[in-house]
């Protein structure tokens, strides 16, 4: 055993070192350490060249002077703005919108306010063809008044509603004629399917066949009655509706005579087939009649404002009568 206070002799073929080249204090600083020889050998080729290394194991050199390939871009596609659709696609598109969507497109831009506004464009003649009866299409006395589509396609919103009728009526084919059954002691009537309560609307009714003894027109609320037992002016005679006798001439409110109408002496008798416009002007809160394109005067003054729908009571079997709303009178 070697004592500790003893020095260790190390042969000089583990140091690395022979007799012939002695270390100098100056050497040791170009001395490489393993790890750094073991870096300098990844580093170096045979030859003393770098090595070339792969794209996956660095990242390429994007220093300031060393620019990264851009990428090819594909062409940009024109963008087209709806507002600029063409009509051909507008149409398509529009065909399957509900009346109120197609009032909200016309408020969108004037782009689709131009479309919508031709009232004979393929938009409003697809729509009427899907919407009306081929019976209300093909009558050619139905739509004198109105000579769009586009006013067609309203009026037939407007017509008689199927589902506010008495029970001894129906709706003929065509959508605008209520026919009358022949029930005895019975008044049956009908309302349209939408009410006004601002602007001035107007309603052409044409009576087709014998009058009876009650023939009345005007207009009610929801709340009215449309049919009661017995042979009455169904139509005036609560407060929630006014009417107009055709066979007496006298207005009707309330279950009160309002008196004859026209105001003159011995006004002229209804005949049948001819066309009486009604008016109601939910500004102003009157109502009148006109009769082949004559104004009959003011019939109902102060009519509160609610909500009114045209409506006709009838007596006589078999009798029909049919509306077609107008719309504006200076529309019309």
């Amino acid at each position: 055993m070697t004592e500790n206070n003893e020095e260790t002799i190390v042969p000089d073929e583990q140091c690395n070192l022979t007799s012939s080249t002695p270390m100098k204090s100056s050497d040791l600083e170009n001395v490489e350490s393993p790890i750094e020889r073991k870096i300098s050998i990844v580093e170096c080729d045979g030859e003393g060249n770098p090595p070339i290394e792969s794209s996956e194991e660095t990242p390429p050199d994007l220093t300031p002077h060393s620019v990264a390939p851009r990428r090819r871009r594909s062409p940009r596609r024109p963008e087209v703005s709806a507002s600029r659709l063409p009509l051909k696609v507008l149409n398509q598109i529009f065909q399957y919108l509900s009346l109120k969507d197609l009032r909200s497109a016309m408020l969108t831009c004037h782009s689709w306010n131009n479309a919508l506004s031709m009232e004979d464009s393929d938009i409003w003649q697809q729509l009427l063809v899907q919407k009306l009866p081929e019976a209300a299409l093909s009558d050619p006395f139905l739509f004198v008044e109105l000579r769009s589509a586009r006013k067609k396609l309203r009026a037939w919103y407007f017509a008689w509603n199927t589902n506010d009728i008495s029970r001894n009526n129906y709706i003929r084919t065509n959508g605008f004629t209520v026919h009358r059954q022949p029930v005895a002691q019975s008044t049956d009537g009908v309302r349209g399917k939408r009410g006004v309560s601002q602007g001035v609307h107007a309603f052409d009714i044409t009576w087709d066949g014998p009058l009876g003894t009650v023939a009345v027109v005007g207009f009610a609320t929801k709340h009215a009655a449309l049919h009661c037992v017995g042979y009455i002016a169904l139509l005036g005679s609560d407060d929630q509706s006014w009417g107009w006798n055709l066979v007496d001439n006298v207005l009707m409110h309330n279950g009160v005579q309002l008196g004859v109408y026209p105001k003159m002496n011995n006004p002229p008798k209804y005949e049948v087939g001819e066309k009486i416009r009604l008016v109601i002007d939910c500004d102003m809160h009157v109502a009148y009649f006109e009769r082949n394109s004559e104004f009959l005067g003011i019939a109902f003054s102060h009519i509160p404002p609610l909500r009114l729908f045209p409506a006709v009571c009838a007596v006589y079997g078999n009798t029909e009568v049919t509306m077609v709303y107008v719309g504006s009178p200076q529309m019309g």
